[in-house]
């Protein structure tokens, strides 16, 4: 019987022993001691322990969603986990990341700008997450004082990269994360990229308004450089480029149909009206249309119109323009 006892005993240490080993390790584990690479994730409004330990795990954050859940019952913190969107690192410790969910602690917020919005759209969503007002970004934008090469005097329209950024709401301002948008721009430009842009004869300027047009009147990616070549080739040859995208800019708008009167503006962005390019971009381009614009695509068109699923038609002649806008239009 003493034997049996013993026995029962020395299992219960060595299992006892070994939770406390895996406690201790899981503790002490981090997804990778050399990287601080951010992982943004997302802890939904009312979300519970099991649910912020499996989000934690899924990312690789945490190794064991048990241990997670021991922890936070050791220590009372259950009820102190916070919903939003955070932003840890791949080097984070066990306490590093419970202070983050617990307290807030170095939190960032991930601001993702869209291609093809406008520096008004920026502003509008930034003042969406409390960094700013749209006011305030807009009064930036037009009177603050940035060092780059490649940005034209006067504006910033078109300059501001679209990409994501992780900001610290505490040390924000308007006049840093713009300056953060355009150098990104810049980084994102190779030498061939301006050695192409000095043999077109083009400007920089002249290629980022280009590129602005065709961020927004074309989506897909493939087709973009051959809708950049008929603008070009409409441009060099003194023709009205005639995008409906640059008529809505003037009316405040990015997405929408246009009336008879709306296509009589009179605005140098109504590019029906007045030939050449418009005088500044009418929003913030991806690389991919900057790059469309800079090498555009030869073709034999002079036309293209867009169908209700957003299918681009091209037309040699105005006849066969027309004709495509009876069987798509």
């Amino acid at each position: 019987m003493k034997k049996y006892l013993y026995t029962l005993i020395v299992v219960l240490v060595v299992i006892a022993l070994w939770g406390w080993h895996s406690y201790n390790t899981s503790l002490n584990y981090v997804l990778n001691p050399e990287s601080d690479t951010r992982v943004a994730i997302n802890i939904p409004k009312g979300s519970s322990a099991d649910s912020v330990a499996a989000i934690l795990s899924e990312k690789g954050l945490i190794q064991s969603p048990f241990y997670f859940k021991v922890y936070l019952k050791l220590h009372g913190l259950a009820s102190k986990l916070q919903a939003g969107r955070f932003v840890l690192h791949e080097n984070d410790r066990f306490q590093d990341i419970l202070k983050t969910l617990t307290e807030g602690k170095g939190q960032e917020l991930a601001i993702t700008l869209l291609e093809g919005w406008t520096a008004e759209q920026i502003g509008e969503y930034l003042e969406t997450q409390a960094l700013t007002t749209a006011k305030d970004f807009m009064e930036c934008a037009k009177t603050c004082a940035f060092d780059s090469p490649i940005l034209p005097k006067g504006y910033v329209e078109g300059y501001l990269y679209p990409d994501t950024y992780y900001v610290d709401p505490a040390s924000y301002s308007d006049q840093a994360f713009i300056s953060r948008l355009v150098s990104t721009l810049e980084s994102k430009l190779t030498d061939e990229d301006f050695a192409a842009i000095k043999k077109s004869g083009h400007t920089l300027e002249q290629v980022i308004i280009m590129a602005s047009i065709v961020e927004r009147e074309e989506r897909n990616d493939n087709e973009r450089p051959t809708v950049a070549g008929i603008l070009w080739k409409r441009f060099n040859n003194d023709i009205g480029l005639a995008a409906d995208a640059t008529i809505l800019y003037a009316l405040g708008r990015t997405k929408g149909g246009l009336s008879y009167d709306e296509l009589q503006i009179d605005s140098p962005y109504n590019t029906r009206r007045y030939r050449g390019l418009p005088p500044t971009p009418i929003s913030n381009p991806h690389i991919t249309s900057i790059r469309a614009a800079i090498y555009p695509k030869e073709s034999p068109y002079m036309y293209y119109l867009h169908d209700s699923e957003g299918v681009v038609h091209y037309g040699k002649t105005l006849e066969e323009h027309n004709e495509n806008k009876r069987k798509y239009l």
